[in-house]
């Protein structure tokens, strides 16, 4: 049965049919869902939402909720659960971009010559990717969203070496979201890092084309897979973990992916990851035949292709790892003035923002960051492009 309720109403266990409001309205992934904890509630209040629509048949009712002794507690600020990849400690994005774009321009420079001794038959020596994947690791750990930001940052002749850092960035953010150890979030990092070794294989002339490939070229282009499999197991030391998302980032939830056509948990979690990031990155970004897309409306087709190519509960917590307005977007307020989106903190949907300029008077303003939460009347209209606004990222 459909009920409508007030949001003070709500208790855990109740399930949520319909949030009342747009998708961007709100700091979830869906309109449906069941309510786990009472920091979701908190959210809730924190957009605004008034009104919910639950479905008892799926969930507790509000008679119910008054029996259960912990749902009847009053709704007080919980601490963050200390876990082993917290121990470095957090700082704002701002503290932590220097610090970032070292991680980031080395990891660059080491895939960039990395490919070219692959390909000339050489094999990769782990003791050369851990430094590199710890110095990113690190930055991640203090603040995702430094690095995250900075993998916005692409120049089109070499998607290939910056795809590859801004995977092992994803999966290491992503990682980090679910609550995986740091053994874990440095384990992902070097096979997104390392997941399209296999492309110095690749012929150059299918691998950059501009224009669509041919069934006879994707089976070539297909093989990339394979062959990053098959070079990662030479490699000593490599994990298991490194070797499925690598071997399994282009398999899809529903059985209908390559090489080997997985389906469902068949797939290992890494792998499933992988799939989900290396489609994320591939369509913000620009290419030879097409302009990326704005990550808002990616995180939207993810959810859209959530059951089909992807398990629908990871995409969910993909989309929390990285915001629903990911750090490096640029977005029109309501009081007119554009702005990137620098950090993420408790609610999504008021992130920490760097004012650019204003959309009509063109007037620029200089190192002047503020944080949404911080100003109530202040909220994002808009995602809007870098191109169309002639502004460089």
């Amino acid at each position: 049965m459909l009920k409508k309720v007030k949001v003070t109403q709500l208790r855990k266990g109740m399930y949520i049919n319909d949030l009342k409001c747009g998708w961007l309205n709100h700091p979830f992934a869906l309109n449906r869902f069941k309510l786990e904890n009472e920091n979701d509630i908190r959210k809730m209040i924190a957009a605004g939402v008034k009104v919910i629509e639950i479905d008892t048949a799926k969930g507790l009712d509000v008679s119910e909720t008054k029996k259960v002794k912990q749902a009847t507690r009053p709704i007080t600020p919980i601490q963050p659960e200390v876990t082993e990849q917290q121990s470095t400690g957090t700082i704002s994005a701002q503290q932590e971009l220097r610090q970032a774009k070292v991680a980031f321009a080395e990891a660059g420079e080491f895939i960039t010559e990395m490919m070219a001794h692959v390909k000339m038959g050489q094999n990769i020596e782990l003791e050369q990717v851990n430094p590199v994947i710890n110095k990113m690791s690190a930055s991640v750990l203090r603040n995702q969203n430094a690095l995250l930001g900075l993998s916005r940052i692409r120049v089109m002749d070499k998607y290939t070496f910056e795809h590859s850092v801004s995977i092992s960035v994803l999966m290491m953010a992503f990682a980090k979201g679910l609550g995986l150890s740091n053994k874990i979030i440095n384990e992902v990092g070097i096979g997104g890092l390392l997941h399209d070794i296999g492309k110095t294989l690749t012929p150059p002339e299918i691998l950059n084309k501009p224009g669509k490939l041919t069934a006879e070229e994707f089976v070539i282009m297909k093989r990339h897979v394979v062959d990053s499999h098959n070079i990662l197991q030479k490699t000593k030391g490599l994990s298991q973990i490194a070797l499925d998302v690598a071997g399994q980032h282009h398999e899809k939830f529903d059985g209908n992916g390559y090489p080997h056509g997985l389906k469902g948990n068949a797939i290992s979690l890494y792998g499933q990851m992988s799939a989900i990031t290396d489609v994320y990155d591939a369509l913000t970004a620009d290419r030879c035949y097409h302009v990326g897309k704005e990550p808002s409306e990616v995180l939207k087709l993810l959810l859209k292709w959530s059951g089909t190519h992807f398990n629908p509960e990871l995409v969910q917590k993909f989309i929390q790892s990285v915001g629903i307005y990911p750090p490096g977007s640029l977005v029109l307020l309501n009081n007119g003035f554009l702005a990137k989106v620098v950090d993420i903190h408790d609610n999504m949907l008021k992130p920490e923002v760097q004012i650019l300029r204003h959309a009509k008077t063109g007037k620029v303003i200089q190192n002047q960051t503020i944080n949404l939460t911080e100003h109530p009347k202040i909220k994002i209209m808009s995602v809007e492009s870098y191109v169309k606004w002639d502004i460089q990222i």
